[in-house]
């Protein structure tokens, strides 16, 4: 390794080293408080402590991008060791932990979070029945298009039940949608298959930017209404969970609640900005790992089945393949280049073209 990818990757780690410090668990308030008696106060927006924390995010990801800039414009940075592998069959993970996750809450009757439920009962088993179908899509691949579509709409017909910045903190499922609606679920069958909606293959080079942007919204989103814009549910939260202030449990008493909860508020932030900016996606997911992680062992599975889809993207853009292999997997999912189909094609004799892509295919998911 060269001296320059010596300096390039302790930056990088200092870079991580700030994402997580603290340390600051992150969690969803709203799942285990009642979020209703603690609305969030948008008028604390323009106060000196939530500018400070935006200041302090929006300085993160320019770091990033410094960072960036210095690896000489690659945004694939930190490939070293497992760090170069891809994983092809990222959508079947992406589509199944969805899935997982919108059955949880359909069980319950509430839709994409435990925190959304109206107060009519039919409309919440209609939401529930949709969930069920959507996740039976992607589990199976059957339709998969078709229920990242229906998915996408639930999105959007949410924005009429809940406000606004509710359905944002649930942007994650918008980008899931988004990005199986043009990638698919990888299920194929013998022959040339034409699954609806598969011409928005072509457009797979957005793909991963509309996940990567659905799910920095959702955690942009929740730094505000939860943290920054909403200290009283935090507090309210902590007053149950004293010990997610990890740095007060382990002696720094100075390092009050307060001050906890705008540092969680600004880590968020950070993640969010740096997810949406679509900079160094590999750093900000190691980023992520700790204060994403760091609550399941005392949340239990309220919070590990909430945080599946967002764990799901995580892992698809942590081993997201290059372009060229995404392209080829495009192409054999949706037949973008509608080839004509010679005499030996008809009979079911491959034609040469064919034999070599489908080489390509087989090769070694980890090679480039």
């Amino acid at each position: 390794m060269s001296r320059r990818s010596h300096i390039l990757l302790r930056l990088g780690l200092v870079v991580v080293v700030l994402l997580v410090a603290p340390i600051p668990v992150s969690a969803h308030e709203k799942w285990f408080v009642d979020g209703r008696l603690y609305p969030p106060h948008f008028e604390l927006l323009l106060t000196l402590p939530v500018v400070s924390m935006i200041a302090l995010a929006c300085a993160g990801v320019g770091s990033l991008a410094l960072l960036r800039h210095l690896a000489g414009g690659q945004n694939r940075f930190l490939q070293i060791g497992f760090l170069r592998y891809y994983d092809r069959s990222n959508r079947v993970i992406l589509a199944v932990e969805a899935a997982i996750s919108l059955i949880a809450v359909a069980v319950g009757s509430r839709l994409f979070a435990p925190n959304l439920m109206t107060h009519n009962m039919i409309v919440n088993l209609l939401f529930a029945i949709i969930e069920i179908f959507v996740a039976f899509c992607f589990i199976t691949g059957y339709l998969t298009r078709v229920g990242a579509a229906i998915l996408l709409g639930l999105f959007l017909v949410a924005f009429l039940f809940f406000p606004a910045w509710e359905v944002l903190e649930q942007s994650v499922y918008a980008g899931i949608a988004l990005y199986l609606l043009i990638m698919g679920r990888g299920l194929t069958k013998p022959g040339n298959p034409r699954e609806p909606l598969v011409a928005l293959s072509r457009y797979w080079r957005f793909a991963p930017l509309l996940l990567s942007i659905g799910a920095g919204v959702s955690i942009a989103v929740l730094a505000f209404t939860e943290k920054l814009l909403d200290p009283a549910l935090a507090l309210a939260f902590l007053k149950t969970h004293p010990n997610f202030n990890v740095a007060h449990t382990i002696g720094l008493t100075w390092f009050t609640n307060e001050r906890f909860i705008f540092a969680a508020g600004a880590v968020e932030l950070t993640i969010g900005l740096a997810l949406i900016s679509g900079i160094l996606p590999r750093l900000v997911i190691l980023g992520m790992f700790v204060p994403f992680n760091l609550a399941l062992p005392f949340l239990g599975p309220t919070e590990l089945l909430g945080h599946l889809p967002v764990f799901a993207v995580m892992y698809v853009l942590f081993f997201l393949p290059p372009p060229s292999v995404q392209k080829l997997d495009a192409e054999q999912q949706g037949n973008i280049e509608h080839r004509k189909t010679d005499t030996k094609q008809q009979k079911g004799v491959p034609s040469a073209e064919d034999t070599d892509a489908t080489v390509k295919l087989v090769r070694p998911y980890g090679s480039f």
